[in-house]
């Protein structure tokens, strides 16, 4: 009976996903339709931030570069490539895409981000702490950081500045260096409820046979009484 219950409640969790992913994607097809932000205007933004398409321009800071370990594309190992850009709007961590790892994980791939952004476009990105991830940072050379996950404030607290509460993934210019897949929603609401009704079927296969176990015991125990 409780692995009966086990599967419904992971069917239900499964429908619970799919409904917010649904919303997720009607968010973000509507944050669309009014094109890009500045990044002054992203702050009077009364709907939840992740998601909206910028616009902004910056200067980066030459001080550090800080790559994401353990991160995949297409069945590769790589990083992603972060850097600080001063804005009219603060400090921001730019995520400048995607690029494979080196033969030899003591040596970190070499990129050349430019000394300026104009007319650059990106998504906004919320980091979502994971706890099991044990978040790691220190200096491979001068200025370049290796971490294990986006803590904006562990990042903060290594580098000793201090960031806007989000990450804008980089889409425009574009650049050869780069794979820029940005996925904001990898599994669609389709697949959840694929997910769901698998866990249903189960939960009532295995009400089905709980049944046909319980009634042969209890009909078996009428026949060995009336003996």
């Amino acid at each position: 009976m409780l692995a009966i219950l086990i599967m419904v409640r992971l069917g239900v969790w499964q429908l619970e996903r799919m409904e917010e992913k649904s919303l997720r994607l009607a968010s973000i097809a509507q944050k669309k339709l009014n094109g890009p932000l500045s990044l002054t205007e992203l702050k009077n933004a009364t709907q939840d931030i992740r998601d909206y398409p910028v616009a902004f321009y910056g200067r980066l800071q030459s001080d550090y570069i800080i790559y994401l370990d353990n991160q995949i594309e297409n069945g590769r190992v790589g990083y992603q490539v972060l850097a600080p850009v001063t804005t009219n709007a603060g400090q921001v961590l730019v995520n400048f895409g995607w690029v494979a790892a080196s033969f030899s994980r003591a040596q970190l791939p070499k990129v050349l981000l430019p000394a300026r952004l104009t007319s650059a476009q990106g998504i906004v990105s919320i980091p979502e702490n994971n706890p099991v991830v044990r978040e790691t940072a220190h200096h491979i050379v001068d200025g370049t950081l290796l971490i294990q996950q986006v803590d904006l404030q562990h990042i903060e607290k290594v580098t000793q500045q201090d960031f806007v509460p989000y990450v804008v993934q980089l889409q425009q210019p574009s650049d050869t260096q780069f794979v820029r897949n940005w996925q904001p929603v990898v599994m669609p609401p389709d697949k959840h409820l694929g997910y769901a009704i698998q866990w249903f079927g189960l939960a009532i296969a295995a009400a089905v046979i709980a049944g046909i176990v319980f009634f042969s015991r209890g009909k078996s125990h009428v026949q060995t009484k009336q003996k």
